[in-house]
């Protein structure tokens, strides 16, 4: 194994030298070694190719080249790297070229420049299909295919010559066979060439012993080329069919965690009447475990459990009664063929080239330069002096701990025994600290973890707060985190939850306590390590528990520090690799916006993903291509090269492991490199402790301490470091407010603060986000330290991201004076950017609302102004508990009012936007011009609920029908009257608190009409109320499922007076329904309910609903009104962004001035297929199943023309919106709320559609196919 030169340690004795040794893991297939004659052989070969080839792109020759700096290379690299991540292939292959005749020997650059072809040939082919569909005759553009495919398998042959990758170059080989065999549609030469990749790929696969990363990215091809070859018209043989399972079948056993191989492989082998066809059965059975919480609903709809429907097919196999396996397995492969697992492991053997893309010369030439700057940050040596400390013998461990929220830290201690000792710097002398407070909580402790384990909630009187702060507190913030975290100690006896109160005034006894009552956590024992993190996406923390007994437990917050624990996600095995889990770090490390975890294992030394497949599913996934560091007791997840992905450094003692990755998309993590470095200490912890943007590795041992750079990727020289003995390093904490870093470490007897004294420093900036509490009007249920969402900053080319983890996030910014942006993407998706962020400070923010439903707008004569939201009867996959969907009506009509929509010319414009993270369906739309007289109002039937309460009734009547509001009640016996007199946007509030957003205690107006008006006892009677509701969602349902002191929500109900009923008032209408999202007048027949004797009413709810006006009406007649269904001339699609939203007052709803957009992407990417631009008038026109999908930033433009006549003098023109669709939000308990996928339909049982209605849904596919083949950018959001 090669090693690198010693590192000095301060001290001048060369007989205390630490020896750094670096060995590089190939990740993807066995290295080959080659003896010296064939290493010679072969440089001989690529010189001969040097000299003999032809350029391919823009002429350069190999000799006479001009050349290039490392810079110049580096920016070509970047631009070419760029062009091909946006399909920008013919101006990427120049610039792949020029650094192909510059870099002959780099694979990195061969591979890139490969794979571009590849994705040029597979343009060239789609253009062909398209302009073939418009006409062109099909040999049009065939001598540029010819050329394409030529260049392709050019660049593959001199990649594999440069690399000796057998496996990625047949993988590309085998696409571009199979790309050029369906520019020969169905023929025999087609055909051959898929049976050619078939039995290539078959042979190769046979030939590699242990390498499952390769059998999986080549079964992709090869289960590519059988499907071509099925879907033919040329029948199959018997041979044929028996023939490919058996292979399948072996994939599937060479690659036995791949669910959609398994799945595949039993459906192939059912097809082909295969006896061994039962042991796929089998593995699917036991691979879908992880999402048994999604399948069991499914399959009791049918009778059966997932594992009595399993056994049915292996039965059926076993009793050779394939008729019966066969249609027991499609409904089978129908459960599980849509949902994310399958998916993402058909992803893992599909990639696309983009995925393939390498980032290591970027990384290397990055390095280099980094080292060649003449700038002083980052050459000068850590220093660290002793600053302060305290005396704890026995102590185990030590962490830090804001008690009072003053920006201080405090140190709390716990030793061996269990007692734990809280730390505070005396006010006058930071450098003296004392003893504020001891606890012990009665039993031995191994560690501690400091978390804020409540739900976003100030209401819970157990979590303690500091609200009010004095004026003179410099660092006071309206931002100011607000809750005192707690602790949680474990060791080999269980868990013990600790109370901290840092109020002023508390008496040191009472500042750490034992609370009353059970958690949940009373059963757990053998704890090895801990970590807090929202794993569902609810709000608060969670708890993942490492214990030796029962392996990885993983216990749900209901959101008021007690759990409940979820079935078993990590392996129970003592066998298992991962069974002793000694470190956990939590991050959503594919981008997939679900907190994942890493973890290492402690006595195999091996790293494991535990894979969030959302709603409280996981599957752990072994990483055997990483090396095994034993001993491994930690692991940090950082950004270290710059590339928008997420990389790894884990170990302990003497060794680590460095991983670096790439993120091609959502749901993808590719290992790109791994190395094992050897450092000799005894502990390490990473930081950026001299600001100058890259983190290093402070390695301490007893003689001396080291630290090495991570530059860009690659791992610096080792140099020596100023740091006193320690026995353990603990965090990376700055103490003193200077900028830096500093360090709090285990020392014999105690704990220490080592102060970094390193000079000179970069400029940094220390960002604090935090959660909003569900009572502040803005809420958007974030954990209040915003623990695991990820900060991105950019400063002048640079890009850094760090996952909070601890109340402050540190940014090194080396030389730079000014950043850029500071982005903040919370884990429910939520994004929030601050432009030009302050430098050499702390920042301290609160996060934004966020929204739901698509916006209209419409032309108002010299605008668009914004109208109200839609499609709010219809959301997708809404849980309003645990595996309880809320049902959809897809159609609604809404009343638009006239003043808002004015012809622009002879015709009428009105704008659909998808502005939030949700995805919106639009199946019809058509508009009604409603003219009336002018003292007539005019109202829809239209309220959020089923259809029997609400419909395509048009209400009119008189204005002289109207009876004014007489007096308004509201529960504590005011009188709010002229809050609901006028629809004039000052809205009462009936609730004093909120237990949760959308959840509030029961609430009510009673509203009074005045006396009956004679002689109108039979007439009809409708209860006008204009409002609007800020929602819960499928998140906030399932923690208010979970938490067993919170109520389910009480929707409107209309009581009547009765002097019988305790209170006084009796139910009439259980469910009245309520206005949907933003400002709505909704209409509710109270005919058969008033008393005309004592005609009040009581509005009942426990929803969040702000009331802006309530009438009653006492219809006299029917007046005389005319419609005028609109023809719908236009529709089209396009990109326009994002409006810029206001609010008037914390009781207002937001509206949106369309005239101020943004285009920058405000959401994450989506997943799925996307309607493309232009014109889509076809798919709106009638009610047909095909439908326009919108993702965020899109609009929908309508046109509609006017009726010939105008209004007659003294009337009034409304209108009414019929909209046919549905909306999906993508909060990450919204039931495949990630996707566009599936598409929903007219008659649609059940979103996600059920096994039994495949078919309907396969054919709502077709219907669609052409026209969704728009995906959102991964890298125009997550980009560098």
């Amino acid at each position: 194994m090669p090693k690198r030169s010693g590192w000095p340690t301060p001290s001048k004795n060369r007989s205390t030298v630490l020896m750094f040794g670096v060995r590089r893991w190939k990740v993807g297939f066995e290295m080959k070694r080659l003896t010296l004659g064939i290493a010679i052989g072969t440089l001989v070969v690529l010189a001969l190719l040097l000299v003999l080839r032809t350029p391919l792109g823009n002429g350069w020759h190999r000799f006479g080249l001009i050349p290039l700096s490392d810079l110049e290379k580096f920016e070509l690299l970047q631009r070419a790297l760029a062009s091909t991540e946006n399909l920008e292939t013919e101006s990427a292959d120049r610039d792949w070229e020029v650094l192909y005749q510059h870099l002959p020997m780099d694979a990195s650059v061969a591979l890139n420049r490969a794979l571009n072809r590849t994705l040029h040939l597979e343009q060239a082919i789609e253009t062909a299909e398209v302009a073939l569909a418009g006409g062109a005759p099909l040999d049009a553009s065939a001598a540029d295919r010819t050329r394409a495919v030529a260049t392709a398998r050019q660049a593959i042959e001199q990649y594999q010559a440069l690399s000796h990758d057998p496996v990625t170059a047949a993988w590309l080989a085998s696409r571009v066979d199979l790309l050029e065999a369906a520019t020969l549609a169905e023929t025999e030469a087609a055909r051959a060439i898929r049976e050619q990749v078939l039995e290539r790929l078959a042979q190769q696969i046979d030939s590699m012993s242990d390498e499952p990363q390769g059998i999986r990215i080549l079964a992709g091809p090869w289960l590519q080329a059988w499907e071509e070859i099925e879907a033919s018209d040329v029948e199959t043989t018997a041979a044929f069919q028996e023939r490919s399972a058996t292979t399948l079948s072996e994939l599937s056993d060479r690659a036995p965690d791949n669910l959609y191989l398994a799945l595949r492989a039993a459906k192939l082998g059912v097809a082909a009447r295969s006896f061994q066809s039962d042991a796929p059965v089998v593995r699917t059975r036991e691979l879908a475990r992880a999402i048994e919480p999604t399948l069991r609903p499914l399959t009791e709809a049918i009778g059966l459990t997932p594992d009595e429907l399993a056994q049915s097919i292996v039965d059926a196999i076993e009793e050779r009664n394939w008729a019966l396996a066969s249609s027991q397995l499609n409904l089978w492969f129908n459960l599980l063929n849509g949902t994310d697992q399958v998916k993402t492991d058909r992803r893992r053997i599909q990639p696309h080239p983009l995925d393939r893309l390498s980032f290591v010369t970027l990384r290397e030439l990055s390095a280099k330069l980094v080292k060649e700057r003449p700038a002083a940050i980052g050459k000068a040596p850590l220093k660290f002096e002793h600053w302060a400390g305290g005396k704890v013998p026995d102590m185990v461990t030590a962490a830090t701990i804001d008690i009072d929220l003053d920006l201080q830290p405090e140190v709390i201690s716990v030793t061996s025994a269990g007692r734990l000792e809280l730390w505070q710097a005396a006010a006058n002398d930071p450098t003296e600290w004392r003893s504020v407070a001891q606890l012990d909580v009665g039993m031995p402790a191994t560690g501690l973890l400091v978390a804020d384990l409540f739900m976003v909630d100030a209401s819970d009187p157990r979590r303690l707060q500091i609200l009010a702060r004095g004026e003179d507190d410099a660092h006071a913030s309206a931002s100011r985190h607000s809750t005192i975290p707690s602790l949680l100690v474990y060791g080999p006896e269980g868990i013990r939850l600790v109370a901290v109160d840092g109020r002023a005034g508390v008496p040191p006894e009472e500042r750490l306590s034992l609370p009353d009552g059970e958690t949940g956590l009373e059963n757990v024992d053998q704890v090895i390590t801990a970590a807090a993190g929202d794993l569902e996406g609810d709000g608060d923390l969670d708890l993942i528990i490492s214990t030796r007994n029962h392996g990885l437990r993983l216990f749900i917050n209901r959101g008021n520090r007690t759990f409940f624990e979820l079935e078993s996600i990590g392996p129970d095995d003592p066998a298992s690799p991962l069974r002793n889990v000694s470190a956990i770090a939590i991050v959503d490390v594919d981008r997939d916006l679900d907190l994942d975890l890493m973890v290492v294992d402690g006595e195999s030394g091996r790293v494991g993903w535990v894979e969030n497949l959302l709603h409280l599913q996981f599957r752990v996934r072994e990483l055997p291509e990483l090396p095994a560091v034993r001993g491994a007791n930690r692991i940090r997840v950082g950004d270290f090269d710059g590339n928008v992905s997420w990389d790894l450094l884990y170990g302990g003692p003497a060794r680590v492991g460095l991983v670096h990755t790439q993120t091609p998309e959502a749901g993808r993590w590719e290992i790109e490199t791994a190395d094992e470095i050897e450092h000799g200490g005894t502990d390490f912890l990473v930081a950026d402790w001299d600001n100058d943007s890259w983190q290093e590795m402070l390695v301490t041992s007893p003689r001396g301490a080291l630290w090495q750079r991570l530059l860009g990727g690659t791992a610096s020289e080792p140099i020596a470091c100023e740091l006193d003995p320690v026995r353990r390093l603990l965090e990376a904490v700055d103490f003193d407010a200077d900028g830096r870093l500093d360090l709090l470490v285990a020392v014999e007897g105690g704990w220490a603060i080592r102060r970094n004294t390193t000079d000179p420093v970069g400029h940094h900036l220390g960002a604090r986000f935090r959660g909003i509490d569900d009572n502040h009007p803005a809420s958007g249920r974030i954990n209040h330290y915003a623990v695991g969402s990820v900060l991105e900053l950019r400063f002048g080319p640079h890009y850094r991201a760090e996952v909070i983890s601890s109340p402050t996030t540190h940014f090194g910014l080396d030389g730079f004076e000014q950043a850029s942006t500071l982005r903040a993407i919370f884990p429910n998706g939520l994004t929030q950017t601050i432009r030009n962020p302050p430098i050499d400070s702390i920042i301290e923010e609160e996060q934004t609302l966020k929204g739901s439903c698509p916006y209209l707008y419409a032309w108002d004569g010299e605008q668009y102004s914004f109208v109200t939201d839609c499609l709010w009867a219809a959301p997708l996959g809404l849980q309003v508990a645990q595996n309880v969907v809320a049902q959809d009506r897809p159609w609604e009509y809404l009343k638009v009012d006239g003043d808002l929509v004015r012809p622009r010319g002879d015709h009428y414009e009105l704008r659909i936007t998808e502005e939030l993270w949700e995805i919106a369906y639009i199946d019809h739309v058509a508009l009604t011009a409603v003219d009336h007289p002018a003292d007539v109002e005019v109202w829809t039937h239209e309220k959020v609920g089923p259809a029997e309460i609400a419909g395509p009734e048009l209400h009119a009547f008189l204005d002289s029908d109207v009876l004014p509001l007489y007096a308004a009640i509201d529960p504590a016996g005011e009188d709010v009257t002229h809050l609901l007199r006028d629809v004039d946007g000052n809205h009462y509030k009936g609730f004093r608190q909120r237990l949760r957003q959308g959840l509030c205690p029961p609430h009510w107006v009673d509203l009074d009409f005045g006396p009956w008006p004679d002689g109108r006892t039979e007439n009809r009677v409708l209860l006008v109320l204009t409002g609007w509701i800020l929602p819960t969602d499928s998140s906030l349902n399932i923690q208010i499922d979970q938490n067993p002191d919170l109520e389910k929500i009480e929707f409107p109900s209309v009581w009547v007076p009765d002097s019988e009923a305790p209170d006084g008032w009796k139910l009439a209408i259980p469910y009245m329904g309520f206005p949907g999202g933003k400002s709505k007048t909704i209409v509710v027949d109270v005919s058969d309910v008033i008393r005309r004797d004592d005609p009040r009413l009581r509005v009942r709810t426990s929803a969040e609903i702000y009331w802006d006006a309530a009438a009653l009406v006492v219809q006299t007649r029917r007046p005389e009104i005319v419609t005028h269904e609109l023809k719908l001339t236009a529709a089209e699609l396009v990109y326009r962004g994002f409006s810029e939203k206001h609010r008037r007052s914390e009781t207002s709803p937001e509206w949106y001035d369309y005239s101020q957009v943004s285009r920058e992407p405000r959401w994450p990417p989506l997943g799925g297929k996307f309607s493309i631009f232009g014109d889509c008038l076809p798919l709106v026109r009638q009610w047909d199943d095909r439908m326009v999908v919108m993702g965020p930033g899109d609009e929908l433009r309508l046109t509609f023309r006017t009726p010939l006549a105008a209004p007659p003098t003294g009337w009034k023109r409304d209108f009414v919106l019929h909209c046919v669709g549905w909306d999906k939000d993508a909060d990450l308990n919204t039931l495949a709320g990630q996707s566009s996928e599936p598409l929903p339909f007219r008659s649609m049982r059940s979103y996600p559609p059920p096994p039994d209605q495949a078919e309907q849904l396969r054919r709502v596919e077709g219907l669609n196919a052409e026209q969704l083949r728009r995906r959102q950018s991964f890298r125009h959001f997550w980009s560098r």
